[in-house]
């Protein structure tokens, strides 16, 4: 089970004190999605991981701590467009701000990885159309940051296999084929070959549903 209780947080942006949910403990059981997002109780606690003030709209893991720059990112009007996305759930507008701040300072990992967590808020509420454009998005950070390498993780092809998964996600075959054929000839372990040869099985079969990391395993 998950224990979380309400904690008074200072904003570090505006002052505000706000009652907000901490994660104390949590647990897993079973296998993480091909994009890791992990498996129960951890996998129904995405919504506490991210705090959202409600006097200035400041997003983060922890609202009493910021950047330099911060308070100029939550000023702009792109990041107050991003919170008031009353199309999509509040929890994923927060992580979509949150990538956004990540991105102005040039974080383009943790900016990737909050637009993942936003399009697995979308896929809890089953808003489809949503969480594709969610995995656009983090697509579109992946292109920006330039490299594969050690973007979202140290190692070898484990970048590429996210990107292979979100690509597949959003119905982007042939791009993902093609990231799936120039993957599998680098040094990666067993363990993401495998995935990475799921992920293609996958793909020829133009399935865009979620799977498990011990699907690709027991193949």
């Amino acid at each position: 089970m998950s224990l979380i209780y309400g904690e008074d947080v200072e904003c570090v942006i505006c002052n505000e004190i706000s009652n907000q949910a901490v994660i104390v403990s949590t647990n897993v059981f079973g296998s993480p999605d091909l994009d890791t997002r992990p498996p129960e109780m951890e996998r129904s606690n995405i919504e506490y991981e991210i705090q959202r003030c409600p006097s200035c709209g400041y997003c983060s893991s922890d609202l009493s701590k910021c950047h330099e720059n911060t308070k100029d990112i939550v000023d702009s009007q792109r990041y107050k467009t991003i919170i008031a996305n009353d199309l999509l759930p509040e929890v994923a507008s927060s992580f979509l701000a949150l990538s956004y701040e990540y991105e102005q300072n040039n974080q383009m990992g943790d900016s990737v990885w909050s637009a993942i967590h936003a399009s697995w808020i979308c896929d809890d509420e089953e808003i489809l159309e949503a969480s594709k454009n969610c995995r656009k998005q983090a697509l579109s950070l992946i292109d920006k940051a330039g490299s594969y390498e050690k973007l979202l993780s140290d190692q070898v092809g484990a970048t590429e296999v996210i990107a292979i998964d979100l690509m597949r996600r959003v119905g982007m075959f042939s791009k993902g084929l093609k990231l799936v054929k120039s993957t599998k000839v680098k040094d990666v372990d067993e363990v993401i070959f495998k995935v990475i040869d799921y992920e293609e099985k996958l793909i020829e079969l133009k399935d865009v549903e979620s799977h498990t990391i011990s699907e690709a395993q027991d193949i």
